[in-house]
Order: structure tokens, then sequence, then C-alpha cells
């Protein structure tokens, strides 16, 4: 697949869509907050006014934050010392908050994303006192925040080792300890070239370091050419979605540059096999979902895909256990 090349304007216009897409995100987690699909506290703080969604949006929220969680909270129970996490493209995520509160244990959490955004983020924060006593005394507040155990940092990923690197390292980030990276639709906007240094960078300088990544496949079905029209209406383009267009291909993402074991499952299988049976009848019960052959093609044209690299056999075994749990024979219907 080739690409027209884009002007600086073109990259503008794009970067701009980009970013507004932060919010659509956010509305979507509000919505499936408020109407009892998720719990979090602080993601109100970021959004002007709720805006209800469709059930369909909702339980893909709830889908997509329930998988992610799933994973990011045992890679956190793993026990081989301190952790990191990178959250690329962070937005007004609240994950940092939540873990947080729940007393999850961690090292340090980074995020990075575009200027605007962090500014934005940053003075939320700033007047929020909720937010501002989860992050502690110590932090310094600027254009950025750097604190002990959180580091907020404007910048481009195109520009990831070049300026966000060196960044990162002087603000506490340690090639030696366990690192969890986080992708949640963000390298899929970007040219496979410059994902693809982000991933190849990690993977050569960490010894022990892990990927999770969430994004749109299967461009080229019906239901895929037009999901890649409307998204093109708004002045973005999927970069990414025809390098990894499937399940396969988002692993060899990571197998083809040195990881050691990479797996992708779409949404319909997070769904239907490794969410709870008792989750399952509570979210039944919080809205009538008719349009379930909508849902399933919705789905289906998501992913959650995971990778690591260690270096050790006793290693391997840990984050082996970093999956999801087969709820298949446990079903009572």
């Amino acid at each position: 697949m080739t690409f027209r090349t884009l002007t600086d304007e073109d990259i503008s216009i794009q970067d701009n869509a980009i970013r507004g897409t932060n919010e659509d995100a956010a509305m979507s987690k509000l919505s499936s907050v408020n109407t009892g699909y998720i719990q979090d506290e602080y993601i109100k703080y970021f959004l002007k006014r709720p805006t209800k969604r469709s059930p369909i949006i909702n339980i893909g929220s709830y889908v997509r934050n329930k998988g992610l969680d799933t994973l990011i909270i045992k890679f956190l129970e793993i026990e081989d010392g301190k952790k990191q996490i990178v959250s690329l493209g962070a937005g007004s995520d609240t994950r940092y908050f939540n873990l947080k509160s729940s007393s999850r244990k961690f090292h340090k959490y980074f995020e990075i994303d575009f200027p605007e955004n962090t500014a934005k983020k940053v003075a939320i924060i700033q007047t929020n006192k909720e937010l501002s006593e989860i992050i502690g005394d110590d932090a310094r507040i600027g254009s950025e925040i750097y604190a002990s155990d959180y580091c907020l940092l404007s910048g481009d990923l195109r520009e990831f080792i070049e300026d966000l690197v060196p960044r990162l390292e002087s603000n506490g980030f340690d090639r030696s300890l366990s690192t969890l990276f986080l992708s949640e639709c963000v390298m899929i906007y970007m040219d496979p070239m410059d994902s693809n240094k982000i991933v190849e960078w990690i993977g050569t300088n960490l010894n022990t370091t892990m990927f999770i990544v969430y994004e749109q496949i299967l461009p080229n079905d019906a239901f895929g050419s037009i999901m890649l029209q409307n998204i093109k209406l708004r002045n973005i383009e999927l970069r990414g979605i025809h390098a990894y267009p499937n399940l396969e291909s988002q692993k060899d993402r990571y197998l083809s540059r040195g990881w050691i074991h990479a797996e992708a499952v779409d949404m319909n299988e997070v769904y239907d096999l490794y969410i709870d049976p008792k989750e399952h009848i509570r979210i039944s019960k919080l809205e009538m979902l008719d349009e379930l052959e909508e849902w399933h093609l919705l789905a289906s044209h998501y992913c959650i895909a995971w990778a690591y690299k260690v270096t050790t056999e006793s290693q391997k075994v840990l984050y082996d256990s970093v999956k999801f749990e087969n709820y298949k024979n446990k079903r009572p219907y």
C-alpha cells in the first residue's frame, strides 16, 4: 500500500483532526461510566458536559477499557521488580489516577501527547484539587508535569528517538526497569516507518519490556471500507492500518523485530470469551442492545495486541501470565 506525499499543510490538518479524537474517546468513556458500564471517578473532570452515546459505543468503550485494564494490571502484578509505564498519545486518559487511587504499585507513569492536548490536561489538573492531590505535593507543574511517580510530556511521537527518549530519561525513565508501553488508537495514525522505529528502539534498548496496542483492523472488507471513508471525512487517515491489517500482521509487527512473544485478539473475542459471565449478566441489564449484527461487525474491526521481550526463561514464564482468562466453559448459558 502506497501513500501520496503529504504536504506540510496536509500534516497540520491531519494533526489537528487527530488531536480532536481525544475528546471523542473521552466522551465515549464518560458515557459508558454514566450508564454504569465502567467505574472511573476522574474522566468527568476532562469534559465540560456529558454526552449520551449509543449502546454500541457504550459497550465498545467498556470492552476496550476492560480488556486493556486486565492486561495492564496483570503486568503490574508480575513480581520482577519496579515497573514503569509509558502511555503514547495519552490525551485525557485517566488510567494513572485510577491505578494510583486503587493502590496499584508502579515506579513511574509517563504520558506523552501533542503540546495542545498536554496543555489542556495540565490546566485541568492544576485547577482540580482531587487530581493534583493524587499526583502529590512534590509535583512541578508548568507546561508539563514532573512528579515523583508521574510525568506528563509534550512532544511529537514522530520524533520519539531524537526528542522524547532523552527527555524521558532526564525525567526518570530507566531502561533497566520492566516497562510497559501503551498505544490506544495512536500508532495507527502514524506512518508505519515512524511507528516501527518506536517498536524497534524499544526492542533494541530494553531487556524487559511489553507493548499493548488497541487499534483498528480489516480495512479491506465492506465494513472496513466504510469505516475508512467515514474517518477520511474528518480529515483523518489511518496510515498504519494497511501495514497491519489483521491479527497475524499485528503479531508480526513485533516478532519480525526480535520480540519473543506476541498475541492479538479482536474485540468480539475479548467480549465473548474473556469477560467474566457475571459481568455479561450485569451489563446486559444496563441498556437494550438491539443492533447485535452491527456490534459484531464493529468489534471485529478493532483489536488488542500485546507483545513482550525478556532475556531469561524465568521471566518468560512470568510474562506468559499476562493474558486473558478464558471463560468459554464457565458460562451458565
